[in-house]
């Protein structure tokens, strides 16, 4: 049996407890030193989350995934919301800027959680 370590990244310096001061909604040097700590912290890959209120996961992993070079990315993918040809079209598109292999879907069909399927 093996063990993973799995984080969570964001987009702002930013929490439930510690609210947004403003800035942009996606701060680009926070999501390199975030994506960065968890990679030379050992992490083996890290949750994207998928809300109404936040930026597309997809650029997001493509953006944090060319700033790292061996963490790997757990993207929420909620079928329904995304149509499955335009997913996939990004799916794409973060494999080629990032590298193929450092990518895979937490996809939830109706109740249950199938987890990474590509």
């Amino acid at each position: 049996m093996s063990l993973e370590f799995v984080g969570a990244i964001g987009t702002q310096n930013a929490s439930e407890y510690r609210p947004t001061a403003g800035g942009p909604v996606v701060d680009k040097t926070f999501v390199s030193a975030f994506a960065r700590a968890h990679e030379y912290a050992g992490f083996d890959r890290v949750l994207i989350g998928y809300f109404s209120a936040a930026p597309d996961g997809f650029q997001v992993a493509a953006y944090a995934g060319q700033q790292t070079e061996r963490l790997k990315f757990l993207l929420a993918h909620r079928p329904g919301f995304v149509a499955p040809t335009v997913a996939a079209r990004q799916v794409g598109l973060a494999v080629a800027i990032a590298g193929p292999g450092r990518y895979s879907l937490d996809a939830w069909l109706a109740s249950r959680a199938t987890r990474r399927l590509a």
